[in-house]
């Protein structure tokens, strides 16, 4: 997938994550302890989002406004600290107390949503056309022997039957879930997704040819 369509879909992850956050504040302190676990799996995915827009930030670094990087690196630095912060008060305040909380997080939600959409007006387009120039993406991780994060649930189910323990002892449900890609379904439960792809990869023998690819249509997302 192209970088910053990455980064693009990744937002749209994280809004749809910010969506549940603020739904559950609304539903008051029945909503405590899932509320904490949604948190605990943004401050994740947040960090996995930051590490990959900061490889094209290096990459296009000479491009960019020195200012724009001062900023980007405060925010970058603030937000997850102030999500762990949030889940620390989790752990010690009361159930009762989701007064105390909520600002504190309605906030941060809030910022998350400003800065995302500050990012997309002005870094996005510069990576792209740094990225045009040049005709070739940042420096990638080493090419797995036979999976990718954008490909769905049940292609690598076709292709590789033997996961199938894989994803049943991670409880991802197969028939609500086999349309999404890997990295998207790592994020919805709490995973990180290179960890996951790893662990797919240790039951694929070496070697191992896919099955024929079924003739099937995923419109998710564009995944594979």
């Amino acid at each position: 997938m192209n970088p910053v369509n990455r980064l693009k879909r990744d937002h749209k992850l994280l809004r749809s994550k910010l969506d549940v956050v603020e739904a559950m504040l609304r539903m008051g302190p029945e909503t405590w302890y899932v509320l904490r676990e949604v948190c605990v799996t943004l401050t994740r995915q947040l960090r996995n989002h930051m590490a990959r827009e900061e490889e094209l930030v290096m990459a296009c670094r000479a491009a960019m406004n020195p200012k724009v990087l001062a900023e980007m690196a405060v925010e970058h630095r603030d937000e997850p600290e102030h999500l762990q912060a949030i889940i620390r008060l989790f752990l010690t305040e009361p159930a009762e107390h989701l007064e105390r909380i909520g600002p504190a997080l309605t906030g941060v939600v809030q910022g998350l949503r400003r800065h995302m959409a500050e990012e997309e007006a002005e870094l996005f387009p510069i990576f792209e056309r740094e990225l045009g120039k040049r005709a070739a993406a940042p420096p990638a991780r080493p090419p797995r022997a036979h999976l990718d994060e954008c490909m769905t649930v049940n292609r690598v189910l076709h292709e590789y039957p033997m996961t199938q323990g894989v994803f049943e002892r991670f409880l991802i449900n197969l028939p609500f879930e086999g349309t999404d890609c890997l990295d998207e379904v790592a994020w919805r439960h709490g995973m990180d997704s290179e960890e996951f792809l790893k662990q797919l990869e240790r039951v694929i023998p070496s070697g191992t040819r896919r099955l024929a690819r079924p003739s099937e249509k995923h419109v998710v997302c564009g995944c594979q």
